[in-house]
């Protein structure tokens, strides 16, 4: 692996699945995918989510021209080096969506070129990963929510989560589909929320008030826009443990999270919060500070090895909704009785499909 020869990336849309079952934000699935390929003829592949993704796809093709021709090998010289171009004033948004995709190439590219997997480069803390199952979706009516996700725990899935806040239900009904769901999944089961942001702090006290007794594993992103005083003002009102950052971007934040005591569980996810790299940071945090951590807000995939090769990764989400990307790839990572089983070939896991 020596120098870069491209850097290209494109908008890729998936159709949505039936699998989906009403959830927000399906409407139009899309994805930035990023290639870096070197002058040898190596690639790498990395992902972002579907946010502004023309923008992001615009703004590669400027670090394009910021790289040709650089050493893809120091892979923080080169964030230092776009960061000093394209964000000195360290904003989110655009910029750090198009640094975790090719944050993540450039890893990916890495372990090619050394004919390692990526979990083992770093770190190599385990080579299996406990997947829970995000099948509670908003589209199903109580008896179908109830049914798959007993059929998820049945498969192997160590917990299964669900949807709050959505479908236009209010809290009487979401409390009574939270009860269904542990009746049916039985006691030792995980079970966790999702309310997507979805939610005041008084909506989401009285939510967690009424279902305490269902042994919730954790309620993500329960107030808006992930409000750091809003998650420790409910942090402190109720006894279900707190999750959140899956679509961060902001290393500061999860620093605050910590150290202002607003979560219980750390959620990064290196297609969102700035890569491979940026990850690894965010879970040292986590490790420093003694709070677990769990990978949420789909891209499995691009999450599995992190979530293996580092000392303080944890519990890997299987997204429901996102079932029509494994038809792109020519390299998979799949589950296996709800273990993730982390490949020994060379890479991050996952190829695409060329055509």
């Amino acid at each position: 692996m020596t120098r870069i020869r491209a850097i290209t990336a494109a908008v890729e849309r998936l159709a949505p699945v039936a699998a989906a079952k009403g959830y927000a934000g399906l409407d139009t699935p899309a994805f930035v995918r990023c290639r870096v390929e070197t002058e040898d003829g190596l690639v790498g592949t990395g992902v972002t989510g579907r946010f502004l993704a023309e923008e992001v796809v615009a703004l590669l093709a400027r670090m394009e021209e910021a790289l040709k021709g650089e050493d893809a090998r120091p892979i923080e010289a080169i964030r230092a080096k776009l960061t000093s171009r394209f964000n000195p004033r360290s904003a989110t948004g655009v910029f750090v969506s198009a640094l975790s995709a090719l944050d993540m190439a450039l890893w990916d590219l890495r372990a090619r070129a050394l004919g390692e997997p990526l979990w083992r480069l770093l770190g190599g803390a385990r080579q299996a990963v406990p997947c829970y199952a995000t099948v509670g979706l908003p589209g199903y009516a109580e008896a179908e929510l109830a049914a798959v996700c007993k059929r998820s725990i049945e498969a192997g899935f160590v917990g299964v989560k669900m949807l709050v806040a959505a479908g236009g239900r209010g809290v009487a009904e979401d409390a009574q589909r939270v009860r269904a769901v542990r009746d049916a999944i039985g006691p030792r089961a995980l079970l966790m929320l999702d309310a997507n942001c979805g939610m005041d702090v008084a909506t989401a006290r009285r939510l967690a008030l009424m279902v305490e007794e269902c042994d919730i594993a954790w309620f993500e992103e329960p107030v808006l826009g992930n409000d750091l005083e809003m998650l420790a003002s409910l942090r402190r009102a109720i006894r279900i443990p707190i999750g959140a950052g899956q679509m961060v971007q902001s290393l500061s934040w999860f620093r605050e999270a910590l150290t202002r005591g607003a979560v219980d569980w750390l959620q990064p996810n290196a297609a969102f919060c700035g890569g491979i790299s940026a990850a690894q940071r965010i879970l040292a945090l986590a490790e420093a500070h003694g709070t677990p951590v769990a990978h949420a807000g789909g891209w499995d995939i691009a999450n599995a090895a992190l979530m293996a090769g580092h000392a303080q990764g944890g519990l890997l989400e299987m997204h429901g909704a996102q079932l029509a990307l494994r038809q792109r790839l020519a390299e998979d990572l799949v589950p296996e009785a709800g273990i993730m089983h982390l490949p020994d070939r060379p890479g991050i896991g996952f190829a695409f499909r060329e055509a």
